[in-house]
């Protein structure tokens, strides 16, 4: 058996410590960012020690994790499993200001407590979580922090909105300042007969040449 093994990883994320404890105190979501649990239930809610029993994956195995959180704000969450598959996981992140930035430090010590596994096998899951979890809380803190707020969404339809009032009321004025009585300009002339089809005019002219050669109808 491999017995405990601890691993650790940390990463520079562009967003600021309040950002990224906001996304790690939501102890439910972290199933988002983990490449371990599938499934997060709420056991007790507490602001500073919640209970959450996971459900994944450790090895391609399936197992069952009820851990006790501690959140000490801002830069700091701990968490230790009071009963599961595995023998014993503990674990932290640790949430450094970085000039503005965010230094993410994510520390972890398991016994899997099966003799199927090895010391390297062991060290291999936990380096994939790790570095997993440092990947998708630093994408989603990034992203999250880029996205545009819905006012400036919503100012091109506002401005677009008030060219179109503006123009309605340019209008309106140019109406009630016309002078009355004033002459619409002529309507365009009907086309030249050069332009009708050569039927046409041999048409009308037969029926010229026919009245003229006399009898009323």
């Amino acid at each position: 058996m491999p017995g405990l093994i601890r691993a650790e990883g940390h990463r520079v994320i562009r967003a600021p410590v309040q950002r990224v404890w906001q996304l790690l105190s939501r102890i439910e979501s972290h199933p988002r960012f983990t490449n371990i649990w599938m499934a997060a239930d709420l056991k007790e809610r507490s602001p500073a020690s919640p209970l959450v029993e996971f459900r994944g994956f450790f090895g391609g195995l399936p197992v069952a994790s009820v851990q006790r959180f501690s959140l000490k704000p801002p830069g700091r969450i701990e968490f230790r499993q009071v009963r599961g598959t595995l023998l014993e996981l503990a674990g932290a992140y640790i949430i450094r200001d970085a000039d503005g930035e965010t230094d993410l430090l994510v520390q972890m010590t398991v016994d899997p407590g099966i003799a199927l596994f090895s010391e390297a096998a062991v060290r291999q899951v936990l380096a994939s979580h790790i570095e997993g979890a440092l990947v998708k809380i630093k994408a989603s803190a990034e992203r999250d922090l880029a996205r545009p707020s819905g006012r400036r969404r919503q100012q091109p339809a506002a401005e677009a909105s008030a060219m179109v009032e503006d123009a309605g009321a340019e209008r309106a004025r140019a109406i009630e300042e016309e002078p009355e009585g004033a002459v619409e300009p002529p309507a365009a002339p009907d086309a030249p007969a050069a332009a009708r089809p050569a039927d046409v005019r041999g048409r009308r002219r037969r029926r010229r040449r026919r009245h003229k050669g006399g009898g009323t109808r």
